[in-house]
Parts: C-alpha cells; sequence; structure tokens
C-alpha cells in the first residue's frame, strides 16, 4: 500500500479581479527551507559578529597607533632634555639614570601589541603618562641646573690677575702702610709685574670705570646675584661703563695709579653690599704665591 505524501499549499489572493493561484511544497521540502533559511540566519548572525569585532579591532589598532606616535614624541622630548642634562652636567660619556622605558620592555610591548591590540593600549597609555611625567620633572630639574649654572657664571671664583701673583696683604685688620694705623682692609693685594692682565672674575656688567680717589683707575663689576667686585690701582682700564663682561675678559692692566707702595690689583668682593674676604672666592690659589702677610 503506497502511503500519500502530505502537500502544505500556499495560495496567492489577488487584490485585482485576477484567478487565484495556489502552490503546493511537500512538507520535506518546506522542512528543508525552513532549515536552510535558519542556517542563512545563523551564518549572517556569525558574521555580523566577526565584522562587529573586525571594526573593534581596526579602531583600536588606529587608537593604538596615534597613542604610540604621541608616545614616541614624549619619549624625543624626555630624551632631548636628557641630552641637555648630560651636557650641562659634564656627563655625556658616562650618560646619566633616566628612570624610563628601557629597550627591552620596548621590545617586549610590541609583541604584547601584535597579540592583544586592546589591551596593549592600556600599557601605552601607561608608558605615555609615565613619559610625561619624566618629562615635566627633568624640565624642572634643567631649569634648576640651567638657573645654577648661569648663578655660578656670575659668582667670582678666579684669581683676578692671569699667571703668577703674590699676595702683599691679606683681607682684614692691618697696619695701614702710610698712617701707621689699625684699620680694616677690604680687599686683597694681589702684586706681579706692571701690565699684566687683570681679568673679570665672573661674568657682569661694568658699574664703573674710571680714576676714584686714592684708588686711582678702577673698575667695579655688577654681577648679580648679590656680588660685585672692585679691581683699584689699574695702569689702564680697558672696559667702559655698561659694558658686558665674560669671566677671564681682560678688562685693566695691573699698575700702581692712586696711592700704592708699589704695582699691585687691589681686589674687593662685595655680597650684599658689604665686603667678604676675596681669598674664598678664589680656586685656583696655586697660581698665589705669599709674599707678607
Amino acid at each position: 500500500m503506497v502511503k500519500s505524501k502530505k502537500f502544505l499549499s500556499i495560495m496567492f489572493i489577488p487584490h485585482s479581479q485576477r484567478s487565484t493561484k495556489s502552490l503546493r511544497i511537500s512538507y520535506p521540502l518546506f522542512s528543508c527551507l525552513i532549515g536552510i533559511l535558519c542556517l542563512l540566519l545563523v551564518t549572517s548572525t556569525l558574521f555580523l559578529i566577526k565584522y562587529h569585532d573586525f571594526r573593534r579591532t581596526l579602531r583600536a589598532n588606529k587608537k593604538l597607533a596615534e597613542e604610540v606616535t604621541e608616545f614616541k614624541q614624549a619619549m624625543k622630548v624626555v630624551g632631548e632634555l636628557e641630552a641637555k642634562l648630560r651636557i650641562m652636567t659634564d656627563t655625556e660619556k658616562e650618560g646619566i639614570a633616566t628612570g624610563g622605558p628601557t629597550e627591552e620592555r620596548l621590545s617586549n610591548l610590541l609583541k604584547y601589541i601584535e597579540e592583544k591590540p586592546t589591551l596593549a593600549l592600556e600599557d601605552v597609555r601607561a608608558l605615555q603618562r609615565q613619559a610625561v611625567l619624566q618629562a615635566k620633572s627633568l624640565e624642572e630639574l634643567s631649569q634648576i641646573l640651567e638657573g645654577q649654572t648661569i648663578q655660578l657664571a656670575h659668582t667670582p671664583s678666579v684669581n683676578p690677575i692671569t699667571g703668577r701673583a703674590w699676595i702683599t696683604s691679606l683681607f682684614g685688620m692691618r697696619r695701614d702702610p702710610f698712617t701707621k694705623r689699625q684699620r680694616m682692609h677690604e680687599g686683597l693685594d694681589l702684586a706681579a709685574r706692571p701690565g699684566t692682565p687683570v681679568i673679570a672674575t665672573a661674568d657682569g656688567r661694568v658699574r664703573f670705570s674710571g680714576k676714584k680717589g686714592t684708588w686711582g683707575n678702577v673698575v667695579i663689576i655688577d654681577h648679580g646675584y648679590g656680588f660685585e667686585t672692585r679691581y683699584a690701582h689699574n695702569r689702564r682700564n680697558l672696559v667702559a661703563i655698561g659694558q658686558e663682561v665674560k669671566r677671564y675678559d681682560q678688562i685693566a692692566e695691573l699698575g700702581s695709579s692712586g696711592r700704592t707702595t708699589g704695582p699691585h690689583v687691589h681686589y674687593e668682593v662685595n655680597k650684599l653690599g658689604k665686603p667678604v674676604n676675596p681669598m674664598l672666592h678664589i680656586v685656583n690659589l696655586e697660581d698665589i704665591g705669599r709674599e707678607s702677610y
């Protein structure tokens, strides 16, 4: 006995006066079509999920590339500041520890970026923040060192006479060679051959250049930072008022103008308007001999 097949009829009824049409589909074929539609739906859903993940990965990689670019710029600033500090601290060969990301860590990060770009983005941002903070710290240190360097350049620190000199009178109380009375000697007398170059002991601006009473020809330099130096009894002054000078620039020729007992330079160092012992501001004392006290 042959079983009759079951069919499903689908009728198409037009709104016009046309005749009604029907489509007869067997149940097995209908089930197969439903299965195909479900498969297409599942496949489309998976494709959309994959596509969404792909777009998200692209956005993450684009953002990562931007962050890496900013990180490289931050590290460039750090490198420039480090090089500047090496020059300022005279450690160009030895280098200085900056505490920044190491080459090994950067290499590991690049591998990590290939495997997990989204997670690696957080690492790059952390390194970027570290680089920015480090650059700020180095910039502050650079400004401090630069300020100290400028201040040191304006601080008297060398012998005011080039070559060999002899001390003929120290700073402090002494017997005046003319009045024979005890009085304060507010400078340091350094003797040398007439015409010996007298130099500026620090950077500054000439405040006075000319004759001043018993001092004879005198040069007064304002160094800023509260320092002022005076060079008296010169044979000839070589600078003018308002002139900028650097340490070691010749400003006069040693002589015996004014009231003196012989050719020498009377050298004074004033700090905040008060005389201080010039010996405390001469680092090359080996060039100075002592003739008398």
